[in-house]
C-alpha cells in the first residue's frame, strides 16, 4: 500500500482503491508560502549570520517559519480530489483541525467542466474543474487544479469503466436470478404434475 493510500484511507469505503489524486497546482503552494518562507526562514537565517549571539531568538523565529510553511503545505496537499474505482471524493482541509469530504459516485456525475483563465493559468496549465451532481443543484469544485483537462479525461475514462463493469455485473446477476427462477418453476411444475414430460 502506498503512503498516499494510507494518508487518505479514512475517506475510502471497503474495496475502494485510489486511482489518481488531483491536487491544486504546486505553484499555488509556492505563492502562498513565499512570504512565510522569506520572513520566517530566510530572514532569520541571514540575520543569524550577522548576529550569532542571538541564536535562541533566531531558532524560535526559524521554528515558527518552518511551522508556517508546513501549515501551507498541509493545506495544499489535503485540498485534493481522490479519483477512485467507485467515484470522486472531494477532500478539503481548512486549517489543521477541520476537514470536509464530499463523495460523488460515477453514476451520479451529470457533467464535468474545467476553466483556465488568464495568462498565468494558461502558461502553467492549471484552472478550476467542476463536477455537477445529478439531481442536485450542487457542484463540487477543485480550484487551481494542475492539468484540469487531464483530470477531466481521467474521470470520464474511469466513469466509462465503472459503467461497463456495472453493466456486466448487473447482467450476470440478472442471468443468475432468471436461471434460478426457471429452475424453481421447473422443479415446482414436476412436483405438482409428476406425469408431465
Amino acid at each position: 500500500m502506498k503512503l498516499r493510500d494510507k494518508i487518505f484511507s479514512g475517506h475510502l469505503d471497503e474495496g475502494e482503491k485510489i486511482l489518481y489524486i488531483a491536487h491544486r497546482h504546486v505553484l499555488v503552494f509556492k505563492l502562498k508560502s513565499f512570504k512565510v518562507f522569506n520572513l520566517g526562514i530566510l530572514a532569520p537565517t541571514i540575520l543569524f549570520l550577522f548576529f550569532p549571539q542571538a541564536l535562541v531568538v533566531f531558532l524560535v523565529w526559524w521554528t515558527i517559519g518552518v511551522g508556517g510553511v508546513l501549515y501551507h503545505f498541509i493545506d495544499w496537499y489535503f485540498d485534493a480530489w481522490l479519483i477512485t474505482n467507485i467515484g470522486v471524493i472531494d477532500v478539503e482541509r481548512n486549517g489543521l483541525f477541520e476537514r470536509t469530504s464530499t463523495r460523488i459516485e460515477y453514476y451520479m456525475i451529470e457533467g464535468i467542466a474545467y476553466t483556465i483563465k488568464g495568462f498565468t493559468q494558461t502558461v502553467f496549465n492549471y484552472g478550476d474543474i467542476t463536477i455537477d451532481k445529478m439531481g442536485a443543484a450542487t457542484q463540487v469544485v477543485l480550484r487551481d487544479a494542475a492539468s484540469p483537462k487531464k483530470i477531466e479525461r481521467l474521470i470520464m475514462k474511469y466513469q466509462e469503466q465503472y459503467v461497463a463493469d456495472k453493466s456486466i455485473r448487473d447482467h450476470s446477476a440478472l442471468k443468475n436470478m432468471l436461471s434460478e427462477m426457471i429452475a424453481y418453476h421447473v422443479q415446482n411444475d414436476k412436483v405438482k404434475n409428476p406425469y408431465k414430460h
